[in-house]
């Protein structure tokens, strides 16, 4: 469901997510099945129904799932950093790079009301965009007020490197497009490997990961807002074949395209 707050989705995850990140302050909910957990940069953070996982923007994560263990339901926030900051204005300076405490926000019996309130709204015959707004609101107010210091994070890497600000722009214009590493290389006037030390050093991902965040973005607003076929979205992506970039779109959010498309109409036109 998408809105002023961003989008929120319910996803059921049965098998790993690969490693990536998102342009957006990144919340999740257990809500049904097993106990899991992500790997927020290097640490394991439990996902349970009293521990959610709390994920700055651009910060690499991923799903670990087991092999044998049924599948665990989620709601996953993706939340607008403007309305982030006016939700916030009262907690002090915003900082989207910076802003969850730890990484684990503690689920009280109060915010898991909520978020049963979020999960009713997302699955009722006409969801409202206000009301889901409302209740998102109280959901991640009341994680981040009551939200662990259990699992402190290191310091964040910063955009420091004016040329490494102007390949995050080059490739956030181009959405991600294949093949650009070396023209930003020599536009630059950085050798390759220290381009990918000092690219690592100063966001915390590889260049590689970066352009597939970008692309998975990219990849999300053609399916939901686009009308044109999923096989000319993945063309314009710079997938060779559906199949490809289908492989992609599940290993980065735990559905296909098709089916996201099909739950984002789904909500749209009820």
């Amino acid at each position: 469901m998408l809105g002023a707050f961003g989008r929120v989705a319910q996803v059921e995850l049965e098998h790993c997510l690969v490693r990536h990140a998102h342009p957006y302050c990144h919340m999740l909910f257990k809500v049904g099945g097993a106990d899991s957990s992500f790997i927020v940069d290097d640490k394991h953070v439990p996902l349970t129904d009293d521990c959610a996982v709390l994920v700055d923007a651009w910060r690499p994560h991923e799903f670990v799932f087991r092999p044998g263990q049924p599948p665990t339901q989620i709601i996953a926030l993706y939340i607008d950093s403007d309305w982030l900051a006016t939700l916030s204005a009262d907690l002090g300076e915003f900082n989207p790079l910076d802003f969850f405490k730890a990484s684990a926000g503690h689920v009280s019996r109060d915010t898991y009301r909520v978020l049963m309130d979020v999960l009713d709204c997302l699955n009722g015959a006409s969801p409202s965009s206000a009301d889901m707004e409302f209740l998102l609101s109280r959901l991640v107010l009341s994680t981040i007020l009551t939200s662990s210091s259990d699992l402190q994070r290191r310091s964040r890497p910063q955009f420091v490197d004016w040329r490494i600000r102007r390949a995050v722009k080059y490739l956030q214009q181009n959405d991600g497009e294949f093949d650009l590493i070396d023209d930003i290389v020599a536009d630059i006037g950085m050798s390759r490997a220290n381009f990918f030390r000092q690219f690592k050093a100063c966001t915390g991902m590889s260049p590689g990961l970066f352009q597939n965040v970008v692309r998975l973005e990219h990849a999300i607003r053609l399916t939901v807002v686009s009308e044109e076929s999923l096989s000319a979205a993945a063309s314009r992506l710079g997938f060779s074949d559906i199949a490809h970039f289908s492989r992609f779109f599940r290993n980065h959010t735990a559905v296909s395209p098709r089916l996201y498309r099909q739950g984002a109409h789904n909500l749209l036109t009820r």
